[in-house]
Parts: structure tokens; sequence; C-alpha cells
């Protein structure tokens, strides 16, 4: 073999490239200049020492979660009981009325009351909650981003919660007056009850429901073809479509919870009762798809946070009566154009306003949408 220049390389040898060129080998050794702690054999040491802190630390994170135990409850003061944390593995149903062993097996002589914040957020198993007749408080962050949940279902003889089709409604006198949750797989459990599978009542029921729904889910795909012929979606997802990407609202609610609708990024539309008065921190935070959302004249309060990510909003109208609106409230909601105030200039200037409330575009720097002042609700 010969180059250019007609210069035989010897065999065995490669032309040199830099990409597989071999690296010089980096040797610890003494740095005179830094005394003691220049010596190699220090270096070598201290090195050794902190890969065993790390390894130590990782092993006994890793450790302390496999080792946790399935329920932890605290006493309440009062005789009754608090779910403090729940760590329930591959488990598809929790069930929060009494005290219960790792098992799983209620002790009736110890009533849960009580349900703490984080106690069961960001469970990726669980399908199904069900809430004991006797609970009175569920923290607004109890449940939350369990990606997973169809519904929490609570029992019939609970005076402080309610169940509609699988949503948390906190009551009075009867009636919900706050969405609590919104289970971010509610679409799927509706769009499975309109096609005829029962609401579950037990453990029991949920285990045979969610045999049900994973069937219809994986009934072939026989409509809707993609550009290449193939069909992309099966009498279950044609369903979800015209029911789980909606929701509405039950009529009587006066307040959308903090976190209510957290990740719930499947909804494209939700209708709003005419009573509604607050939205809570984050109450629809990163609803991607959500199209379209109408503040009812009674709305005085939106959270911080409250749409940020709604990035599919194109529409937004304040009605007169919102006296504050919290910070950051719809951040990133890159698609709308203009915000609609139904209050004037000067009106808006005795508003509540948190920081970077406006939605942001990007040109250049991050620069605040218009505001458009004394519009009326109906875009002319």
């Amino acid at each position: 073999m010969e180059n250019e220049n007609n210069v035989r390389i010897s065999e065995g040898k490669l032309l040199y490239d830099p990409l597989f060129d071999k690296k010089p080998d980096v040797k610890i050794t003494d740095d005179p200049s830094k005394g003691f702690f220049g010596k190699a054999i220090v270096k070598k040491t201290a090195f050794v020492i902190m890969l065993l802190c790390f390894v130590s630390i990782s092993m006994f994170f890793s450790f302390s979660s496999i080792s946790k135990d399935l329920f932890a409850f605290a006493e309440n003061g009062d005789g009754t009981y608090m779910l403090d944390e729940y760590h329930g593995g591959n488990r598809k149903v929790l069930t929060v009325d009494y005290v219960r062993s790792e098992e799983d097996v209620p002790d009736t002589s110890k009533t849960v009351t009580s349900v703490r914040r984080f106690a069961v957020c960001c469970d990726e198993s669980v399908n199904f909650i069900f809430i004991g007749k006797d609970v009175q408080v569920i923290d607004s962050k109890s449940f939350y981003t369990c990606k997973n949940l169809y519904a929490v279902i609570v029992d019939e003889a609970n005076e402080h919660y309610v169940s509609v089709d699988g949503v948390l409604y906190a009551t009075e006198n009867g009636e919900p007056t706050e969405l609590v949750l919104y289970p971010i797989d509610n679409g799927d459990y509706r769009t499975a009850l309109a096609m005829g599978i029962a609401a579950p009542a037990d453990a029991e029921g949920a285990a045979a429901f969610i045999e049900a729904i994973d069937a219809l889910k994986a009934a072939a795909k026989t409509a809707e073809p993609d550009d290449n012929g193939n069909m992309t979606k099966n009498d279950f997802d044609l369903r979800f479509d015209e029911i789980g990407t909606k929701y509405e609202i039950a009529a009587t609610v006066k307040a959308v919870g903090e976190l209510a609708f957290a990740y719930a990024d499947r909804l494209q539309h939700i209708t709003i009762p005419e009573k509604l008065e607050s939205i809570g921190n984050l109450g629809f935070f990163k609803c991607h798809q959500l199209q379209e959302i109408t503040f009812p004249d009674t709305l005085v309060s939106i959270g911080s946070d409250a749409f940020t990510e709604c990035r599919e909003l194109k529409d937004l109208f304040i009605p007169a009566s919102v006296a504050s609106i919290g910070h950051h409230a719809f951040h990133k909601c890159d698609n709308v154009p203009v915000m609609r105030m139904a209050a004037s200039e000067e009106e808006a200037e005795t508003m509540e306003l948190g920081q970077n409330w406006l939605p942001q575009r990007r040109q250049g720097l991050m620069k605040n949408i218009e505001i458009a002042y004394s519009e009326a609700r109906e875009v002319q």
C-alpha cells in the first residue's frame, strides 16, 4: 500500500484518524507544589473515599425505598387515624377506610378520617381509590399525578365527599361545591361506562373493570386510516374522542381546587359552571390539549400557574368579576393572540395581578402579549 507520495506504509498500520486515536493514559502523580495534598496516594485515597460515599448513599436510598411499608398511619388525636403514606408498588386498588395491615386487611376498630398531602401522589400503578364513609378530610395534594388513575369512588354514606363518574368532589349539604380531583385517566373510565362496563363497587369489581377496559383498548383497529392506509382507531378510541376528551363540571361547584385537573393532558373541552368563584393554584396545570375555557361572570380569583402550559388555548376572556390572578397564571399559553379583559385599563389597575401572569411571546427576548381592555365577551 502506498500513499500519494509513493511512500510505502508498512503492513499492519492504519492511517491516522483523530476520531479513533487512542488518548494517552492519564496517571495520577505527585504535585510537589501542593505539599501533602499533592501526593498521588492522597489523591487516590480521596477519590476512593468519595466513590464509596456515593455508592453507600445510592444503596441507602435504594434499600430505603424497597423496605417501606405498604401503609403508614398516624393518630389524629381524637381516636381516629390519618393515612400518612402509601407505597403500593404494583397494586391497582387502594381503599381508604380503616387502618390496614401489610396484607391489606382492615382493622375496623381504627377508623381513617383523613388523608395527608402527598400520601399517594405520583403512584404509577393505582387505577382505583375507594373512599370510606368516615373520611372527612382529603388534602388537595393527596392523590395528584397518579397517572393511571381511572376513578376515585366514594361510599354513598359519606357526608363530606361524593364521586360523580369517578371525579372527586367535596360537598356541602349534599351538593358538590368543590372539584377536588379529576383523575388523569378519567376520560377512559367514563368512556368505558358509556360502552356498558359496570362501575365497580369494591376491589373485586375494580379487577373486573380493569380486565374489561383492557380488552376494549386492545381490540383491533378498524377505523381512521392514516396516510399509509393503516387503521389507527378501534371502537373505544372513537368513543373516547366523543366522551373522554370533554368534561362538564357539576353545576353547583363554586371552586376548582388546587391541582384539580393537573396533567389531564387529553382533555380538550371543559364546561365551567355558572356559579364558579375560584380556580386554585395549578388547577389546570399542563392540560396540554385544552382548547377552550369560558370563565363565568361569578369568577373572582385565578390561582398561580392555573393554566400553565395549556398550549392549545386560543381565546381568553377575563370577566369584570375577576379581582385577582396569580403569578404565571397563563404561562406558556403560546397560542393566545391577545388577552381580552372586560375591565377598562383603569379598572385593571385595581386588580391583584401576580408576576408574569400574562402569556409571553418569544421575540428575541420573552415579551408579554397585549391586553385588550373593555372587551365584550363574544369576539366580534
